[in-house]
């Protein structure tokens, strides 16, 4: 019996010593970078080209933005954003986009008021963004201006895109918020 118990510890302990010694490797990181590249030069986005898909001839137009205090332009250029303009300048057709890092909720900070001035919350077609706000205000004899304004966090910033007369529905504009986010 004690030469059946011997045999079968030795066996166990071979097997055991089999494998060999293995580490266990972490896994790698599944977390993908989640924070969107904000553009540094008007010129370098695909904006424009996606614009010129609806707006034949549309053009980088170079603008010298004085913000005032407390606007949400303000807010995009004080904190390292951009702000580009593109369309036919002589026709009032075209958009503006924007973009900053919102590291410290400039969003957030900004929806109460959005609510208030008659934004409706909504969620983009194709697009994972975290939270998006969007105002149609057509021109109408009441109504002057055509207003279109999306404002959208996605992978950590804050974009924002107004659209003139082109765009009459959320849909009109989402290939303009595509190449915003390329």
């Amino acid at each position: 019996m004690l030469r059946k118990t011997s045999a079968s510890l030795l066996a166990l302990l071979l097997l055991a010593g089999c494998g060999g010694v293995s580490k266990i490797q972490p896994a790698p990181s599944q977390t993908p970078s989640s924070t969107l590249e904000i553009p540094q030069d008007c010129e370098k986005t695909s904006v424009n080209q996606a614009l010129s898909e609806i707006v034949k001839g549309s053009i980088y137009i170079p603008t010298q933005w004085k913000p005032a205090a407390g606007t949400e332009l303000a807010d995009f250029l004080n904190n390292k954003g951009l702000a580009c303009s593109y369309g036919l300048q002589s026709a009032e057709i075209g958009v503006t986009a924007r973009w900053v890092s919102d590291s410290t909720q400039l969003f957030e900070k900004r929806i109460d008021g959005w609510l208030a001035n008659g934004y409706t919350k909504v969620s983009l077609d194709g697009i994972s963004a975290d939270d998006a706000y969007f105002l149609l205000k057509k021109q109408s004899p009441s109504q002057e201006f055509h207003i279109w304004t999306l404002n959208f966090k996605y992978q950590g910033a804050w974009l924002s895109l107004n659209c003139t007369s082109f765009a009459q529905d959320l849909t009109a504009g989402l290939p303009i918020v595509k190449s915003m986010i390329a």
